[in-house]
């Protein structure tokens, strides 16, 4: 099924339940809590979504595989803990290669372990709303311990994958810690990869 992007104009929060607009459009698609991907914050009405359309009640445009692309808080959205969090690491490397204390391969590696952190958010996210084939939570952290964490923090943001699950973030929080230590070692010359 093809995927469309809605606005929801309508949200009863007690009743689990709103209306969406397509773009353009003056028909309204029904949206019920439960279409929504559950890793999704409660919807507000502005909430931009991207959702399948099929038949509801009586033949009606219903939302199914619901995801929340933004939300209306303002006029500034807050800058992403995950996001802030890559770019801290991100400078710390950065950092360590302009003080010649990390050898070139471990940039290479923080690149290429994120671009595969990447792409298996990607691919888990897919097949969640699929329904097909997932990847352990477990490998996503091991590709996230081997380097893969900035790349990892950027996708958890950008698909919204992983973000409310407090087993998993607990879990990142231990890795953060790990590669935010040991690149802090490298800079201050506590640890030597060379």
């Amino acid at each position: 099924m093809s995927r469309t992007e809605a606005q929801l104009v309508d949200w009863d929060d007690q009743r689990g339940f709103g209306f969406a607009r397509l773009p353009g459009g003056t028909e309204r698609v029904f949206v019920h809590i439960k279409a929504l991907n559950p890793e999704m914050p409660r919807p507000k009405p502005g909430d931009q979504l991207e959702l399948e359309i099929v038949a509801g009640r009586k033949g009606r445009p219903a939302a199914h595989a619901v995801d929340i692309l933004s939300t209306r808080t303002g006029l500034v959205a807050p800058l992403s803990l995950h996001l802030a969090t890559a770019a801290i690491l991100l400078i710390l490397l950065q950092v360590d290669l302009m003080l010649g204390r990390a050898p070139l391969w471990l940039a290479t590696l923080y690149v290429s372990m994120g671009a595969a952190s990447l792409i298996a958010y990607s691919w888990d996210k897919k097949a969640a709303r699929l329904g097909q084939w997932r990847i352990t939570e477990n490998r996503l952290i091991l590709i996230d311990l081997a380097g893969g964490i900035i790349g990892g923090l950027i996708a958890q943001h950008m698909y919204r994958h992983k973000r409310s699950k407090p087993s998993f973030q607990a879990s990142m929080v231990v890795v953060i810690v790990f590669h935010a230590a040991l690149l802090g070692a490298l800079g201050s010359g506590l640890v030597s990869l060379s």
